[in-house]
């Protein structure tokens, strides 16, 4: 029997994923899928286990705590914020992601995706309401919180696509696009009431959670429209709902929300200018295959003492 790799989220009894997390293991190396995700069962079967994974789900430190001969955690994709980072550190175990497999261009593609679906609103066609107006990106004005990779791959089909670029991040001044341009702002307040579209592409910490809400609504444009390709957790939900009712946005497109999934009879699903989509910006065959590949290979190294070449928490290591 080789080492035990315990999932503790549902999504990753899903067919396809299922197959992801089998084929990127190495020989030795068995995916155990719980008969059931409550807490206890996972703690009962967390006792047996080298690495535990997730998609969504938390990884708390009871969980970490219960498996004595735990080596490693993680999940395929670059946000760990379900892990509980802090307790693994002390613990001294590696949380992996895969941030480099995941790329920019695919959840860039579903970013221009939904700012597409919320400008044409191709659905309206079976209400017949052939009154209402398009909006055009063209000479429109996209706004990015988070300039990393998926913030400038976006910047860079939103330009070509004749929009003007606006950015905010912590990071400024690293950015030289060849070809257009991007104007960086100190501050998020200076680009909301400029942007005919907002895109949020930044990791969730602390520190900016819950960043978006009425305030932030409030020195919007009225008419303009909402992106979040990041976490739901960045924006007070209850707010968001509150402006897309009142008018003060014309529309959302939502690839995360908060709670996740929402729960049926949640007021953002019955909204008719809200496009959600059920986190799957990254869900294409290249990418999982090669985040998984990598969340495998990572998995081998800190169970068998290697570094792993990909590490939420390095000082671990250093």
């Amino acid at each position: 029997m080789g080492y035990r790799v315990l999932a503790v989220d549902y999504r990753i009894n899903e067919p396809n994923r299922q197959r992801f997390v089998r084929e990127s293991l190495p020989e030795g190396y068995e995916l155990f899928i719980p008969e059931s995700f409550d807490t206890e069962t996972l703690i009962r079967e967390a006792k047996s286990a080298r690495a535990i994974i997730t998609s969504f789900e938390p990884i708390t430190e009871e969980m970490m705590r219960a498996a004595p001969d735990l080596r490693a955690v993680g999940k395929a994709g670059t946000g760990v914020d379900m892990i509980d980072i802090e307790a693994a550190t002390r613990a001294g175990i590696p949380v992996l992601n895969s941030p480099g497999a995941m790329r920019s261009d695919p959840i860039a593609e579903h970013a221009l995706l939904l700012m597409l679906m919320v400008s044409r609103r191709p659905w309206l066609w079976k209400e017949n309401r052939t009154n209402i107006l398009h909006h055009e990106l063209m000479g429109a004005t996209l706004g990015i919180v988070g300039l990393g990779n998926i913030g400038r791959a976006l910047a860079r089909r939103c330009a070509a696509l004749g929009m003007s670029v606006l950015a905010h991040t912590r990071t400024r001044g690293k950015f030289r696009p060849e070809g257009f341009t991007v104007e960086e702002t100190a501050t998020v307040d200076e680009l909301l009431p400029r942007a005919d579209y907002l895109v949020l592409s930044l990791p969730l910490t602390a520190e900016n959670r819950r960043m978006i809400g009425v305030r932030e609504f409030g020195l919007m444009k009225k008419g303009a429209f909402f992106i979040n390709i990041a976490r739901g957790a960045l924006v007070v939900t209850d707010d968001l709902v509150a402006a897309l009712r009142e008018g003060k946005l014309a529309g959302a497109g939502l690839d995360v929300t908060d709670p996740e999934p929402l729960p049926e009879g949640h007021p953002l699903v019955g909204i008719p200018n809200a496009v959600i989509s059920p986190h799957n910006a990254t869900h294409s065959e290249g990418v999982q295959a090669r985040s998984y590949r990598l969340l495998g290979e990572n998995i081998r190294r800190a169970v068998e003492g290697e570094r792993p070449t990909s590490l939420a928490n390095p000082e671990i290591c250093d």
